[in-house]
């Protein structure tokens, strides 16, 4: 959290507010028309991301048995 805030008032000093108001929105109806046009591609990706996500949660979760129970209740 502190570090991300840190980092925030490096981004605040080159964009103020408005820019990033802007740039919110422009996001936000743009992201939709890519995820349409390259929709096959980029769920393949995310798919591959999640495999990968999910196997190094597994090997940390192995070799810590006390946090996977912590977890699971």
């Amino acid at each position: 959290g502190a570090v991300f805030m840190w980092l925030m008032t490096y981004v605040g000093a080159v964009f103020n507010g408005i820019t990033l108001l802007i740039l919110a929105e422009l996001l936000v109806f743009s992201v939709p028309i890519v995820y349409e046009k390259y929709k096959t591609q980029i769920d393949h990706y995310v798919g591959i991301a999640r495999d990968q996500t999910k196997s190094i949660v597994e090997k940390i979760q192995a070799k810590l048995p006390g946090i996977a129970k912590k977890k699971a209740e």
